[in-house]
């Protein structure tokens, strides 16, 4: 069909309905935008499954030239190898349309965002730092973009933000590199002074857009103001920048980086993407964190330095990270299922990408690679320019994908690390997710410790490996347990900073622990751990975990928040973190985001499958006992007896719920073979399933019980088993005693408190609203670090 055929084909239809399967493959949701260039639809792509976006050619914008641009944002798209650039899947035609295929982005434009309200400095710096890192792998991939404005940029709700619409961007090794002169592509409110003039454009132009996003976001206006758009662009040709640092909401340390920015002048401005997306990380670091949102920013630390007239901000030099990069994948099997092997390296890309201090190499880089049979990492790092390298294979096996993966050192050619997976061939697209965030995460430790190795002694790490590994099976008091290895790890080698960060969880642990082994003040030993790791590990994520951990342990909500969101921006992948933010906001009442981070954790690393425990008591709270018993049978003795201990207490707690004491019987008979010393959970099921207590000698027991407890949230624990028992022998003034001993302290548990069926009758008490108030107002802590866990979850 030539061109002229396919614009009367057009013409006769003016748009696609909902539900209508369009080219026989895509199934129309929603129409989600109008532009003059057509209309995008949310469609769902039937061959694979997913949600993607339909942008269609509108009939009177099907000219040669728009045509050639609809061709040219696909072919330049598909360079861009990024997490903050929306992926661009294919290019068609059908019925007269054109139309191309691109990643679905649930959310809504930055112009949209900014007719509502503008945003925190915060979270204004965070935008531009994750629209510099998309920029920068454009600009890597020789691509400008050349139309950057608030309406081509995307907020996804996760937090994620998404440059789109490469359709007038230009290739920099094409023969047109620059702008024709005295020709203007773009849109005015957001050009840079060459493209006004009409003359050269390159990634500096990208930056200045940028730079005037960025003043918009922070003052509300642009920079310059006349009577028309195009007066205004044409001012920034003749005007004088405003004084920015008579501006009171531009941050004093965004000042240098803006003017270098929206210099007039190209070759006086910022040229480098990168160095712009360093110096916005660290301003980010400097400003805090913006509880409004606990998003996972992708920039790697550092800060932009630049020699000008103007005051100097004292930016440090950032450090330069370890590099890496990732070969095409091999594939054993079908031809007309390699693609499997091809997405799962990009999927590889996309999320070592978001790990701070970790430089990627974009998929064009290893391109040339994919038939290569030398791949001696020596030889490659050498040409790559990186200092380790990710190798692996996909085999189909019948209806089993069986993938492989291994981390190289360039300098020794030798494996640092491998592992395998396997996953069932209908579910390809969920497992490549899946295992392209746990071999990123299993990378991470592993380049964590590679980075560090050389700060300790081969023994001090044999001990770090096994201290590590005693915390996994919770074992972490006695002179053989986590904490007192990790101190010997230390001894060694008082340095080590990923033992400084294990040692602060694994004392927090201990802290917590309600056993008698170990008599040490945990609290104070925790809080000497924590402060060594904020002082001498402030990089890694297990420290800013430990950091939030202390602060739950304290009832200091907030700053657990605070501490959590900096885990998962130095690390996204980290499951730890996904499990504890994931648990809090479950108790804080927001299930879906706390769920979400549970199920990811387990994603990332399958030994932290207890967190069905938590999933399977929320269920009960709300009456969804088939739904709890089904969670409950993912945990099997396999797992070990630190899924055995949370499982069993559910038990006995669903029991008492349910007034079915056969259930508590049993749990406690469990309880007294794997944990014998846990008193507190065998007191409350003696309790239980004692027909006629006396209530003051249950009280007395309580205050006994709760005076030894150490721990704040192991005593607002004990509080909760207090209230259950008193309710569920019908000693409703005991229960709310115990009801507002927990209040006080520092229980944050709102889904308890308004869910569990034995404080019905207490609900309705005179003292029942202030204690709400005092946990809810805690739980709103959390409530402010909206869920993280979706910015990994493609397609949610």
């Amino acid at each position: 069909m030539t061109d002229t055929e396919g614009d009367a084909t057009i013409a006769l239809r003016t748009g696609v309905a909902v539900g209508e399967l369009f080219a026989g493959r895509y199934e129309v949701e929603e129409l989600v935008g109008r532009g003059g260039m057509g209309s995008v639809y949310r469609v769902r792509d039937r061959e694979v499954g997913e949600i993607v976006a339909l942008k269609l050619l509108a009939a009177d914008a099907a000219t040669t030239e728009s045509i050639d641009r609809f061709r040219r944002e696909v072919r330049l798209a598909r360079r861009v190898t990024h997490r903050n650039a929306a992926r661009t899947y294919d290019l068609g035609e059908h019925e007269g349309w054109r139309f191309l295929t691109m990643e679905y982005v649930d959310g809504e434009s930055l112009r949209a965002h900014l007719a509502r309200a503008r945003p925190s400095a915060s979270r204004a710096v965070d935008f531009a730092r994750q629209i510099a890192e998309g920029l920068a792998a454009a600009h890597e991939a020789g691509v400008v973009h050349r139309d950057l404005k608030p309406a081509n940029v995307l907020l996804e709700r996760s937090g994620r933000v998404v440059i789109t619409d490469f359709g007038i961007a230009r290739a920099l090794r094409s023969g047109d590199a620059t702008l024709q002169t005295g020709r203007i592509l773009g849109t005015p409110a957001y050009m840079a002074p060459e493209q006004i003039a009409g003359t050269g454009v390159g990634p500096a132009a990208d930056i200045y857009s940028l730079g005037l996003m960025l003043y918009e976001m922070l003052t509300g206006e642009l920079p310059f103001v006349a009577d028309s758009v195009m007066a205004t662009a044409l001012a920034r040709l003749h005007q004088t920048l405003p004084d920015l640092r008579t501006k009171d909401t531009i941050p004093v340390g965004m000042v240098e980086l803006l003017y270098g920015c929206l210099e007039r002048e190209p070759d006086e401005r910022l040229t480098q993407a990168d160095e712009l997306a360093r110096g916005l990380a660290e301003l980010s670091q400097r400003l805090g964190p913006d509880l409004g949102t606990l998003g996972m920013p992708t920039a790697r630390a550092g800060a932009v330095t630049r020699t000008t007239g103007r005051p100097s901000t004292g930016t440090p030099t950032p450090p330069s990270g370890r590099a890496l990069a990732v070969l095409p994948f091999r594939f054993r099997g079908p031809s007309s299922d390699a693609y499997i092997a091809e997405t799962l390296s990009d999927e590889l890309i996309d999320v070592l990408s978001t790990m701070r201090g970790l430089r990627v190499s974009g998929s064009g880089a290893t391109a040339r690679f994919v038939d290569s049979s030398d791949r001696d990492p020596r030889t490659l790092g050498s040409q790559l320019g990186v200092d380790v390298i990710v190798d692996g294979t996909v085999q189909l096996a019948g209806e089993r994908v069986r993938i492989s993966a291994r981390l190289l050192d360039v300098q020794s050619g030798f494996q640092l690390w491998s592992d395998r997976y396997e996953g069932a061939l209908a579910d390809v697209f969920d497992l490549q997710d899946k295992m392209g965030r746990r071999i990123a995460e299993a990378l991470r430790l592993e380049l964590e410790q590679l980075t560090h190795r050389g700060e300790a002694p081969a023994e001090a790490i044999e001990l770090y490996m096994r201290a590590r590994q005693l915390a996994r099976i919770w074992q972490y008091k006695g002179p053989s347990g986590s904490a007192a290895v990790y101190e010997r790890c230390l001894a060694l080698a008082p340095g080590f900073k990923p033992a400084l960060a294990g040692y602060a969880i694994a004392t927090l642990r201990a802290w917590f622990s309600p056993d008698d082994i170990d008599e040490r003040d945990w609290e104070q030993v925790a809080n000497v751990a924590v402060r060594a790791a904020i002082d001498g590990a402030p990089e890694l994520a297990e420290t800013h975990l430990a950091a939030g951990m202390q602060a739950v342990q304290h009832g200091e909500y907030r700053r657990a928040a605070e501490s959590l969101r900096h885990a998962l921006r130095i690390a996204p992948t980290y499951a730890a973190a996904h499990d504890y933010i994931g648990r809090l906001q479950l108790e804080a009442g927001r299930p879906s985001q706390g769920i979400a981070h549970l199920e990811l954790a387990f994603d990332l690393d399958p030994a932290l499958i207890w967190m069905a425990a938590d999933i399977a008591r929320h269920l009960a709270l709300h009456g969804d006992y088939a739904g709890c018993e089904a969670q409950l049978a993912r945990l099997t003795p396999a797992h070990g007896q630190h899924a055995v201990v949370p499982t069993t207490m559910l038990e006995m707690r669903i029991g008492a719920w349910r007034r079915d004491l056969d259930r508590v019987r049993r749990a406690r008979n469990k309880m007294k073979v794997a944990a014998p010393d846990m008193s507190s959970p065998l007191f409350f099921a003696d309790t239980l399933l004692d027909p006629a207590p006396d209530p003051q000698q249950m009280r007395e027991r309580l205050l006994a019980t709760l005076g030894a407890a150490r721990n704040p949230r192991f005593y607002a624990l004990v509080a909760q088993f207090g209230a259950e028992s008193a309710a569920f022998h019908g000693f409703d003034e005991l229960a709310l005693e115990m009801l507002g001993l927990a209040a006080r302290s520092v229980l944050v548990d709102l889904d308890w408190l308004e869910n569990c069926p034995l404080l019905a009758s207490l609900r309705s008490r005179p003292e029942y609203p202030e204690l709400h108030l005092l946990v809810r107002r805690r739980a709103e802590a959390i409530w402010t670090a909206p869920e993280v866990a979706r910015q990994l979850r493609r397609g949610d």
